[in-house]
Parts: structure tokens; sequence; C-alpha cells
């Protein structure tokens, strides 16, 4: 399995299981390039999961692994979700 720790910002809800998340890449050759996005969702299949009702631009550390999405392709799945202020 497949393991994954980024920090990186909560952007908008796409429904009750999928939001975006803009994360940082360590080595940038472009600063004025957009941050790069991915689909995330929280493992447990409940809706609307404190990953999905937290307001956007909120600064998070996830832990979680790459997973696949018929609708999305490549998704990070989120198992641990720490906000940072």
């Amino acid at each position: 399995m497949n393991s994954v720790n980024v920090l990186g910002y909560l952007r908008n809800e796409i429904n009750e299981f999928y939001r975006y998340f803009d994360f940082d890449l360590p080595y940038s050759q472009d600063a004025s390039a957009s941050l790069p996005r991915i689909v995330i969702k929280y493992w447990a299949k409940q809706p609307n999961p404190r990953l999905i009702v937290l307001p956007s631009n909120t600064r998070v550390a996830i832990h979680g692994h790459l997973d696949v999405d018929k609708n999305f392709g490549t998704i990070l799945l989120v198992e641990q979700l720490e906000v940072i202020r």
C-alpha cells in the first residue's frame, strides 16, 4: 500500500464526500505556477465528515493513501487530518 503525508489547503467542496485539495511541491521551478490540486475523500463513508465541513482555505496536514475513483481518477483517501493554525 502507498502512504502519503502532505500539507496543503482545503478548497471547494465537490459534494458531501469529495473536495479539492491544493498542496505545495517541494521543488517547483516556476514560482508563478498555480498549486497542484487533487480530489480528496475521507476514508469513512458517512456524508459530510469533518474533512468536508471545514471552511475552504483551511491549512491542514493529511495522512492517507492514493486510491482510484471511477469519476475522478487518482484521489487521496484521507485517514488522518490535522488543522494547522
